[in-house]
């Protein structure tokens, strides 16, 4: 919030003598600055501040008459300092935790310096600003010095080495001539002040006085938090305060870390093997085990080598207390302790046995009881001991049934741990002796809410089993805002195999068939791109192309998919015979219209096969047609004109010739049979006995001589003018070769069209 600044002046009541602060009228500066700013008060934006800043605070206007801060009905604060003219500078805030902007910056090693130079008189200080909140006796301490200056860097020292909320509630005033009537916690005075500085029951009762003119003061009181603060701040290293619900942490056993530091290697292994066997001989609750437990900390940051004997010692005495009492151990604790792995596996060869017993028997309670035990097992337990074993075994069971509390239960439990190892196990043992019905309960809790332990899970491990990855994400992406289903889920999952593709993982298939379509079949649309998605053999080696028939007999469409299909499909035994014939087919149609298989076979298998298919329907007749019209346009004119092949092309219509026909007349290919068939009588000869005119007779469609008359005359046609004498001689020849006979007969009608052609 906004601190507003004002200025006060001391006025004294007529009759009871008591000081009351007046706002001042505000000067012809300050009045024209509030009309520009359309505001009474002058309000500023100030920063909040921290111990450090606290203190900086205090030295940057501890050089002026005096500062005081003192506490408001409320929770408020008032902070004042007194200028040179005697005017008061006032900053009032509604909390505690915001002050002024610092005049000028802070250096720790300024308050250094200062405790240096006053090196005796700092313990005693730190000791009493402790018993300012410690105790309800601590009572109120007047610092007699010469300068305010002097009286502000104590206070900053005390500010510097509290916690946040304790220094900013700290009230002071660096210099009063009345200290009997204030009521700050910390009073600066000068040698003039209203105040007995030698009467022995006010420095023993009354305050706590610390005299820099020349008394004696309070007599000096023990104080472990300020022996250890005080030596810190000599010695050049600043401390950093505690925290603010134990401020005062600091111990006896930090003086024994900087003793142990000073001393040579040897001396201080055999002070830490002392210090070890004293835990040895305490009891439960013993505080020098506190002690120790701390030194331990402390110094295992210096050395942690020389200090591990302590920090076994003391883990085997909080494992001792506790298995002597029957409880569980502070392994928290434990696990602060600088313990290598060495020393962890030693503990496990004491403890481990025990700790794996005391969770076996545990198994029988809750499962929301376990959390405790397990954490111990696992970090003192064998890695395989039969208490872990069962544990994680009935965990990954409670995960499987998301219905029962047990399974909230054990996400409670391993949440609580959070243990990589313990995670990873679970999700093994879910993801061991895969079933259809215990993939559809990795599905259903994937779905619930204890799914979300799931996902962390996957998201965090990078060696998640594949099959917890395929139901954490189809739980995912089957919700909003994706809400995938059938082969779109199928084929989002697939992304998550190596290469974003199922090629030659039959098991992977099956996962996520079930995943995707449970124990129902998929719908025709989704067969129809499922088949995009996934290789078709992979499917039949699954054992569900049987279930994908309808799609050979009714597909969408034919293409390379279905080719591919219909070509592994012909493996599956249970196939009935029109559904084989139907597969034959395509995978015949397309070998011949790709030219990897002859003419003459290719139609004898397309005469049988087809009459065994029959009937198609209309979209796989319409496919199949276009692929054999591609494969008459590219065989070999002298092929066609045996008769089986002549005889199945001249009998045919729809697709087919639609499909012969577009191949022939396109630009291109028709540009180049022109160009090529002067140069190739034999072709000539073999296209004009295919496409001539014949009479309407049993055998021969109109769509047929429709289509052989549209070839004669823009095909052949355009390569009479290019056709020399010779060629024609070639040509005649190859027509009375031909094998139907009647070849003079065939060279005169070949001679008669010829003529008839105008160019």
């Amino acid at each position: 919030m906004a601190i507003r600044h004002l200025s006060y002046r001391l006025d004294e009541e007529p009759v009871t003598g008591a000081v009351r602060l007046i706002p001042a009228q505000a000067g012809p500066q300050e009045k024209e600055k509030e009309q520009e700013n359309g505001q009474e008060n002058r309000q500023e934006k100030e920063p909040n501040l921290r111990d450090a800043e606290l203190a900086e605070f205090v030295l940057a206007v501890g050089h002026r008459h005096g500062l005081s801060r003192s506490r408001l009905p409320g929770g408020g604060s008032l902070l004042c300092s007194t200028l040179a003219e005697g005017r008061v500078d006032v900053a009032y805030s509604d909390t505690s935790d915001e002050l002024p902007e610092p005049l000028r910056e802070f250096d720790p090693e300024q308050l250094t310096s200062f405790a240096r130079e006053h090196a005796a008189r700092v313990e005693p200080f730190l000791a009493d600003v402790r018993r300012l909140f410690g105790e309800r006796a601590g009572r109120q301490i007047v610092i007699a010095e010469h300068d305010p200056l002097t009286v502000a860097h104590w206070v900053a020292l005390a500010c510097a080495s509290l916690p946040d909320a304790y220094a900013m509630s700290l009230t002071y005033s660096t210099w009063t001539a009345e200290p009997g009537r204030a009521p700050q916690q910390i009073l600066g005075i000068g040698p003039d002040a209203d105040f007995d500085r030698f009467d022995g029951p006010t420095l023993d009762h009354f305050y706590r006085v610390h005299d820099g003119v020349g008394g004696q003061g309070s007599t000096p009181m023990p104080d472990t938090w300020a022996e250890v603060t005080a030596q810190q701040w000599i010695d050049g290293t600043p401390p950093e305060p505690g925290s603010d619900d134990d401020p005062f942490a600091l111990t006896r056993a930090s003086l024994d870390v900087r003793q142990l530091a000073a001393m040579s290697g040897d001396a201080r292994r055999q002070s830490v093997l002392a210090h070890a066997a004293t835990v040895a001989e305490q009891g439960a609750g013993s505080p020098v085990v506190d002690d120790l437990y701390r030194l331990c900390q402390e110094l295992g940051a210096e050395d942690r080598a020389v200090v591990e004997p302590l920090a076994i010692a003391l883990a085997r005495h909080y494992m001792a207390v506790a298995d002597g009492q029957g409880t569980l151990p502070d392994l928290a604790a434990c696990e602060q302790l600088p313990l290598s792995a060495d020393a962890w596996q030693r503990l496990r060869g004491e403890f481990g046995g025990r700790a794996d017993e005391t969770l076996r028997r545990r198994l029988r309670d809750p499962v929301g009881t376990w959390t405790e035990p397990l954490r111990l097992a696992l970090a003192v337990g064998a890695d395989a001991g039969p208490g872990l074993d069962e544990a994680m075994e009935r965990l990954a069971g409670a995960l499987l049934n998301p219905a029962r509390r047990e399974c909230a239960e054990a996400v409670e439990v391993l949440e609580a741990i959070r243990h990589p190892g313990l995670d990873r196990r679970v999700m093994k043992l879910l993801a061991r002796g895969l079933t259809a019905s215990k993939l559809d309960k990795l599905r259903g809790l994937a779905g619930a809410p204890q799914g979300e332990w799931l996902r962390r899970r996957v998201e965090e491990a990078g060696d998640a089993p594949q099959v917890l990855r395929f139901v954490e994400a189809a739980a995912r992406w089957g919700g909003q805002p994706h809400c995938l289903r059938g082969t779109r889920l199928f084929a989002a999952l697939t992304e998550l195999l190596p290469g974003g593709r199922v090629e030659d993982d039959p098991a992977a298939l099956k996962q996520l068939w079930r995943i995707v379509w449970g124990g129902a079949q998929p719908d025709l649309a989704d067969v129809a791109e499922l088949i995009r998605v996934c290789p078709p053999r992979l499917i039949v080696e699954a054992g569900y192309g049987i279930r994908l028939v309808g799609l050979l007999r009714t597909p969408e469409r034919v293409d390379h998919h279905l080719v591919a299909f219909a070509r592994d499909l012909r493996e599956e035994q249970q196939l009935r015979p029109a559904e084989r014939a139907t597969a034959e087919l395509i995978v015949t149609v397309d070998e011949f219209a790709e030219g990897r298989m002859p003419l003459r076979l290719a139609v004898e298998r397309i005469r049988i096969q087809s009459q065994q298919a029959s009937p198609l329907g209309a979209v796989l007749r319409a496919g199949t047609g276009v692929m054999i019209g591609r494969g008459f346009a590219r065989a070999a004119p002298v092929e066609l004109c045996h008769r089986p092949a002549l005889e199945f092309l001249m009998g045919t219509d729809g697709d087919v010739l639609r499909s012969y026909r577009e191949l022939l007349v396109d630009e291109g290919a028709r540009e180049r049979m022109i160009r090529a068939l002067p140069r190739q009588p034999a072709e000539v000869a073999a296209l004009y006995h295919v496409w001539r005119p014949r009479t309407a007779r049993r055998g021969v469609t109109v769509e047929w001589q429709r289509v052989a008359d549209e070839l004669l005359t823009r095909v052949l046609a355009p390569v009479v003018p290019y056709l020399d004498d010779w060629t024609l001689g070639q040509i005649a020849t190859e027509i009375t070769r031909q094998p139907h006979g009647r070849g003079a007969q065939r060279v005169q009608e070949w001679n008669a069209w010829r003529s008839r052609q105008t160019y």
